[in-house]
């Protein structure tokens, strides 16, 4: 555990304390911040022990067999072509699982952290959000859907630049890592709507109606998911109601704070998206595979709450402060009860190296 109090901690430290004996910049210290999180959250991923994470034994298991398929096989596969392709890539290089796991530790952190080394204002707030969110953990076991969630935030640069074919190929370069990256699609569009709060009287009562009848809405989505993918059908409760508790208080934090006119277009975008989380998460409760489309939008909540304090309105500027720094220690006590609990973790913890001998 102790290395994950340095992979939170010391970012924090970086942010907040005065390095040397010159003041450095804020702006140095918070890049410095960002790019120790980063550069160590890497680190940990390339370097895990097989029992860190519920499927990285599998994964494993499959990149040996695909060590024994020839490139031209590589179409029979189950998976997901992209995914078949990187596998036997790097089985023509090395055979050692090991060197696998760094290449897609690798791969995925670079896809990731260009759009966060741009956007981010408050490492420590978005350190924080990022490790409670359930794609940090996934970082360590789903390793199929987080190279396609990584090709997502290339993808929303695309979005942001209005390059729509570009877009389109992003996307489907996401698809060929996990199918659920269909839900990227939606991004598009959605992220150049201009929702204020005006459009509130029309979308809570939407939202509210998708809670009290999402049984039946998700039930008629699946059937017509499961006619064209292999997704499964069935409902079955999941009960995921925290994340959709926390969601929903991000919604109302995201519009009640933050003064509109000083808003830019991109905050309003990556707004919007969790407006898309809030109705995705809804349905959470019923089925694993909402979850699944969600993290495609997830991956950006930490880069938009601290956003919104950046362009907290006047009357909301003590609250604003207040729960940013609230949210800071909040989040940090919340993720090392839950790691030291194991709750909803993949495994991920405790933590070891794989030199490391498990029983």
């Amino acid at each position: 555990m102790w290395i994950f109090y340095i992979l939170l901690l010391v970012p924090v430290l970086l942010q907040h304390t005065v390095m040397g004996t010159h003041k450095v910049p804020c702006e140095t210290r918070n890049r410095l911040a960002l790019a120790f999180f980063f550069g160590l959250l890497t680190v940990l991923v390339m370097l895990r022990h097989e029992s860190v994470g519920n499927d990285t034994r599998n994964y494993i298991h499959i990149f040996r067999e695909f060590a024994g398929v020839d490139f031209k096989d590589i179409r029979n596969s189950p998976l997901e072509i992209g995914y078949a392709f990187l596998n036997k890539a790097v089985s023509a290089v090395s055979g050692e699982p090991q060197v696998f796991l760094a290449v897609t530790a690798i791969l995925t952190v670079a896809a990731i952290y260009p759009t966060y080394k741009r956007l981010c204002v408050d490492p420590s707030l978005t350190i924080v959000l990022f490790c409670t969110m359930s794609t940090f953990v996934l970082m360590f076991s789903g390793m199929r859907q987080m190279l396609a969630v990584g090709v997502g935030c290339i993808a929303y640069e695309f979005t942001r630049k209005k390059k729509l074919i570009p877009f389109l190929l992003a996307v489907m370069l996401a698809m060929s890592f996990h199918a659920s990256a269909f839900m990227l699609f939606v991004m598009y569009p959605l992220y150049h709507i201009r929702i204020t709060k005006r459009w509130l009287f029309a979308i809570v009562p939407a939202l509210t109606l998708v809670l009290v009848f999402n049984k039946p809405i998700f039930t008629f989505l699946l059937s017509i998911l499961s006619r064209y993918t292999r997704f499964d059908g069935a409902v079955s409760y999941t009960g995921a109601y925290t994340v959709l508790i926390l969601f929903s208080l991000f919604a109302v934090f995201a519009f009640l704070v933050p003064d509109e006119e000083k808003m830019d277009r991109e905050i309003f975008g990556l707004r919007n998206f969790l407006l898309l989380t809030l109705a995705l998460q809804m349905f959470a409760p019923l089925h694993e595979l909402a979850m699944r489309m969600n993290y495609y939008y997830i991956i950006f909540l930490p880069l938009l709450i601290p956003k919104i304090i950046q362009y907290k309105s006047q009357r909301w500027r003590q609250l604003a402060l207040l729960g940013r720094n609230g949210m800071v220690v909040f989040f940090l006590v919340y993720f090392f009860v839950n790691a030291y609990r194991g709750d909803g973790n993949l495994h991920v913890f405790p933590y070891h190296f794989f030199w490391e001998n498990v029983g």
